[in-house]
């Protein structure tokens, strides 16, 4: 990979993730929590008298590992994502576009509404004009 080529991305409930960063994860994730889920198996199978309590709170030991190993690999992969002045210049150049085109609440009114909602989801509505907000 080229030292200006970003990694692959792919999009995982919403949110952009470098694949093996992923596949890093998971593989920590599952090294984390199934000794700890085997381990506690084993220590509360020999502690408790009830099979099925036993059998709980190794299920409760190795999810608490999961967690854990989640929290480090939050640590060790930080978000992809990156907000910065650039998006609010292109925001700005977009409405000033819009404004120069010219167009009134009527002629928004009009547009279909997928296209007003998309609108609205990006941000290109002024919330100061209340009767465009249809």
């Amino acid at each position: 990979m080229a030292l200006n080529e970003e990694p692959p991305y792919v999009v995982v409930w919403n949110d952009a993730v470098d694949l093996r960063h992923l596949a890093a994860s998971i593989v920590i994730c599952v090294a984390a929590g199934l000794p700890a889920f085997l381990g506690a198996k084993a220590l509360f199978g020999a502690v408790v008298d009830t099979p099925s309590l036993a059998g709980g709170y190794a299920l409760l030991a190795g999810l608490a590992a999961c967690v854990l190993a989640a929290a480090v690999c939050a640590r060790l992969f930080r978000p992809k994502r990156t907000f910065g002045a650039e998006q609010a210049a292109d925001r700005e150049a977009a409405l000033a576009e819009l404004e120069r085109l010219g167009g009134t609440a009527e002629t928004f009114a009009e547009l279909p509404p997928r296209v007003r909602a998309e609108m609205a989801e990006l941000g290109l509505v002024r919330e100061t004009a209340p009767e465009v907000r249809a």
